[in-house]
């Protein structure tokens, strides 16, 4: 006999609502009892089975195989899965006691996996079972702590105290009551009497059971169930560890394989994270090239990688630059390569225009021209095409390619590839702006230089070479490369200001008059003057103020000293004192550079700094010394 007042009793009603206390996504719940669920409806109602999945909280709604996931005993879900899947048993039977007869059948059918199976027939009685419940219970869920109130040879009292963060309502509680209901039928028993007296879903703080045990021949139930199983016991556990070994095995190895392939995934997608990082640094065409065609080789591990952009005139792609196995021989053959864009059933360019990438696994089988230089050249056996794309369109193409058949480029390795060559195009472009906007800002740099120049005709190369020593100066002090540069830059515009000074001062044939120096000396703050209105150079304009500045403070415009002389102003002034007294005027000769050397050494500490006048003596000693062509003009 089974009673279950939830069936008979309007106090104790069935509530769909679930009663969480708070959203937890633990895996709580062994898929023992999804399985349940599954094979009641499967034997019951097979053509519903489709409505046993829908409406599945996530993750569990975009598993592809979700009932061979939830049939595995191996793997444990939500209890926000369960109550889903028996709110749906309910709906799929319109029968508020579905859960209550999946618990049953659980039982009777042996529906409850190979370890629960051995768990409870190696346990002598149904009371045994009862008082070892909780032990069992956590084996295969942690949603509850049972605790045995009372237990007799007649009957028992179980209470169930629900664990907080659990989503689940009145299903869950009929279930169990059907599987304490069923658990005689394990010794071919009938069922024994469940009766709930408290329950925790109708606002109770715990669920209690009052469970009667079916006296009747018990003893000899047991004793000839002991008997007759204990050999088939023996056999099964065997066989169970068996089995059970097999699929640890598999397990593991399945596990071992994933973790092997998201470690490798994790590492590529960092060294892409950071390779990219690296790229947005650089400011330099061959250097974003070198760096970012070894990672392609290195990192994501391809053979050989090629890139191709479109020319300037937007009517070629020309081959740029490629690194790998054989990499002079690549440079060699497709030197000055260039596909007309027009060419359209070229595969690069087709891709290029496209603007998708394409993964050519097997180049035999894909119908290539067989005649196109590199599959004729260098034969890969499987390559990828990715367009570097900018917000303005393609910029151009990057190919890279593996050459053993039994590596053959799979389809998430063409995505690592897109997603660093999508941070490549836009450095390339960027840099490509920039060094376009450079390029421009030079030819005003040089356009001003000319102009100084073309009023002292003496003075002509003299920026050049002040701006050339400046930046070895520059260099031999261990600064940045874009530092160094910026101070080449200011060096060539140091004498812009005599622009502003009258001609016959400049191009003055004899030694210049106190008058005429104190003029003179007003170029540097012309320089500003003329440099401050222009956008892309007023930065400079500190440099050519101070380029005149002295160690000892007794320079001009400013009289700055020390360490108040920004330190590019004084390589500047080194650079250019030097250059100045080896060069030739209509006044005197220029001195030997040796000379020149000596009596700038004299000067340090007060007109030059001492820093400054070591790192120019280091240039001098490595570069200029013995170079028997520098500064011919000074002999």
């Amino acid at each position: 006999m089974i009673s279950n007042p939830a069936f008979t009793n309007t106090k104790t009603l069935i509530s769909t609502s679930a009663v969480p206390i708070r959203h937890c996504d633990l895996h709580e719940v062994n898929c023992v009892n999804s399985k349940g669920i599954y094979h009641y409806i499967r034997r019951h109602k097979p053509e519903k089975l489709k409505d046993l999945f829908v409406n599945l909280p996530e993750p569990y709604n975009d598993i592809k195989n979700i009932e061979a996931f939830l049939t595995d005993e191996n793997n444990w879900v939500t209890s926000e899965l369960i109550t889903a899947l028996f709110n749906n048993a309910v709906r799929i039977f319109q029968d508020p006691s579905v859960p209550f007869h999946i618990g049953i059948e659980t039982i009777t059918s042996r529906n409850i996996g190979v370890l629960l199976n051995f768990f409870l027939t190696t346990f002598s009685s149904p009371k045994t079972i009862l008082k070892r419940l909780n032990q069992i219970n956590q084996q295969f869920n942690t949603t509850k702590i049972i605790e045995t109130v009372y237990l007799s040879k007649k009957r028992t009292v179980i209470r169930l105290h629900w664990k907080d963060g659990r989503i689940l309502d009145k299903n869950v509680c009929l279930y169990n009551q059907g599987v304490y209901a069923a658990i005689p039928t394990i010794w071919g028993m009938s069922p024994q009497e469940v009766i709930e007296t408290d329950c925790y879903f109708d606002g109770a703080p715990y669920c209690q059971y009052n469970i009667k045990f079916q006296r009747r021949k018990l003893f000899s139930f047991v004793i000839k169930h002991q008997i007759k199983t204990k050999k088939a016991k023996l056999l099964l556990a065997i066989e169970e560890i068996e089995s059970d070994k097999l699929l640890l095995k598999k397990k593991n190895e399945e596990v071992v394989k994933l973790n092997n392939e998201l470690r490798e995934k994790v590492d590529r997608l960092k060294a892409i994270n950071e390779a990219s990082r690296l790229l947005v640094s650089m400011g330099d065409t061959d250097e974003i090239l070198k760096t970012t065609m070894n990672i392609i080789v290195k990192v994501l591990k391809f053979d050989r990688a090629l890139l191709m952009l479109i020319d300037k005139d937007k009517e070629y792609l020309e081959y740029v630059h490629a690194t790998g196995v054989k990499q002079d021989e690549i440079n060699k053959k497709l030197k000055g390569y260039r596909i007309p864009l027009t060419k359209t059933n070229n595969i690069l360019i087709k891709t290029t225009i496209d603007g998708k990438p394409i993964l050519i696994r097997n180049t035999e089988k894909a119908g290539l021209n067989p005649d196109n230089l590199i599959i004729k050249e260098f034969q890969p056996t499987s390559i990828a095409f990715c367009p570097l794309l900018t917000s303005k369109g393609a910029i151009g193409i990057l190919a890279a390619d593996r050459t053993i058949s039994n590596n053959l480029i799979a389809q998430k390795e063409l995505e690592h590839l897109s997603i660093f060559v999508n941070n490549l195009a836009a450095t390339l472009y960027k840099t490509q702006q920039d060094e376009e906007i450079k390029r421009g800002y030079l030819n005003t740099v040089k356009a001003l230089v000319k102009a100084i120049e073309e009023k002292d005709l003496y003075t002509r190369g003299h920026s050049e070479r002040v701006s050339k020593l400046a930046i070895k100066i520059a260099e031999e002090m261990n600064l940045p490369k874009e530092e160094a540069d910026f101070i080449g830059i200011g060096s060539l515009l140091h004498d812009v200001g005599k622009i502003g000074i009258p001609e016959s001062i400049v191009k003055s044939p004899k030694k210049l008059t106190a008058a005429e120096f104190k003029i003179i000396r007003m170029h540097p703050e012309k320089g500003c003057e003329i440099i401050n209105p222009i956008r892309r150079l007023k930065a400079h304009a500190y440099l050519i103020r101070s380029h005149h500045e002295r160690y000892d403070g007794k320079g001009y415009p400013d009289g700055l000293a020390g360490d108040e002389i920004p330190l590019g102003a004084q390589i500047i002034s080194i650079a250019d004192t030097f250059d100045a007294i080896t060069s030739s005027r209509a006044y005197r000769k220029g001195l030997h550079k040796n000379e020149a050397v000596r009596r700038i050494s004299e000067a340090e500490g007060s007109q030059f700094s001492p820093e400054v006048t070591r790192a120019f003596i280091g240039v001098f000693e490595k570069e200029i010394k013995d170079d028997d062509h520098y500064l011919e003009h000074s002999e």
